[in-house]
């Protein structure tokens, strides 16, 4: 009688019933619901993160059971230990995990599945200075090129570190996409590894599809690996695979991005150079832009972020320098007015 009166009680309310489901299976429905709104990578993403960080912690618990307190202490766990071989996990990567828990306990609210307020709002907050990034100078990246300038995927580095386009946009890229006597190319698809597997998908974001130029150098190095890719195409015969792809294997087909970035490491290992991920070579090129003097909304296009906002986000390390460079230029210039009068 007393469960029956609390439940009506509940009812009155408008309060939802207590769910005996598991983190781990509301998590499954969750992702499964999710699955055709979802980006592939978005959600191969979520399901990783789920599966090696969140849910061998507490999966086993009861929606209701987990509290922010609960949250709290798994994020600092994994910030003390939960990368690979008990290295810290990045901090950025911990802050995707809260996102994404962020949702999960949002939709189950949502479905009446648990009372609000939702245990995973503001129990995480980003860090400052939370991108784990490094970069290369340019005197690092053109002694870098120059070590790898004899290797077949030497114009797929220089691309990278040219244009800072991500490492799927590079791999999804197609000849009718490059304009070589314009000096430009098109971003138009990605080549990544979703929820089904490698597909080509659409850019991340809606600006994601823009034109960005090219050098003369780089035009010059496209040319010769064009000439070098239609003999490759000759010798491969009928077994080749006419994705019109600028870089493809042997047979025409998608190259897996994982062995591009393995590759990678093995190469800047060789040479000695200070380690970076692959994604850095993205943050190189915007640094070394910025530093030139670039104006920020230039290299935001270039790289195809959604808003300005997060290229100085991102990038705001930079910045303070190119402040008081700005301040001496302004100041050198009213002096030197000031003295013609």
């Amino acid at each position: 009688m007393a469960a029956m009166g609390d439940a009506q009680s509940r009812a009155a309310r408008g309060e939802p019933e207590p769910t005996k489901l598991t983190l781990s299976q509301w998590f499954d429905q969750w992702l499964a619901s999710r699955r055709g709104e979802l980006r592939g990578s978005t959600f191969a993403s979520y399901q990783m993160a789920a599966r090696r960080y969140v849910l061998p912690a507490i999966g086993s618990l009861r929606l209701g059971a987990v509290t922010k307190a609960r949250l709290r202490a798994l994020y600092q766990q994994l910030a003390e230990n939960g990368g690979r071989g008990g290295q810290p996990l990045a901090p950025k990567s911990v802050h995707n995990v809260a996102v994404m828990l962020v949702k999960v306990f949002g939709d189950a609210i949502e479905d009446r599945l648990l009372p609000g307020p939702n245990p995973a709002e503001r129990a995480h907050r980003l860090p400052v200075g939370r991108i784990d990034m490094r970069t290369w100078t340019g005197e690092q990246v053109a002694r870098f090129l120059d070590s790898v300038a004899q290797e077949p995927l030497f114009c797929f580095l220089r691309l990278a570190f040219f244009t800072g386009m991500r490492r799927g946009e590079l791999l999804g890229l197609r000849w009718r996409d490059v304009d070589l006597d314009a000096a430009a190319l098109s971003v138009q698809q990605t080549w990544v590894r979703g929820a089904n597997g490698l597909a080509f998908g659409a850019p991340k974001t809606a600006r994601g599809r823009r034109r960005i130029t090219l050098d003369a150098e780089t035009v010059g190095i496209l040319r010769a690996h064009k000439r070098a890719q239609a003999v490759t195409r000759i010798k491969a015969g009928p077994i080749w695979q006419d994705n019109d792809l600028v870089f493809a294997r042997e047979d025409g087909a998608p190259v897996d991005p994982d062995v591009v970035s393995q590759q990678f490491y093995r190469f800047e290992a060789r040479a000695g150079m200070l380690r970076i991920r692959f994604h850095d070579i993205r943050h190189t090129h915007a640094t070394i832009l910025l530093l030139a003097g670039v104006h920020p909304k230039v290299v935001s296009e270039r790289l195809g972020h959604a808003s300005i906002v997060i290229t100085l986000d991102l990038y705001s390390h930079v910045l303070p320098g190119l402040q008081e460079d700005a301040v001496d230029r302004f100041a050198a210039e009213v002096t030197a007015k000031a003295s013609s009068i």
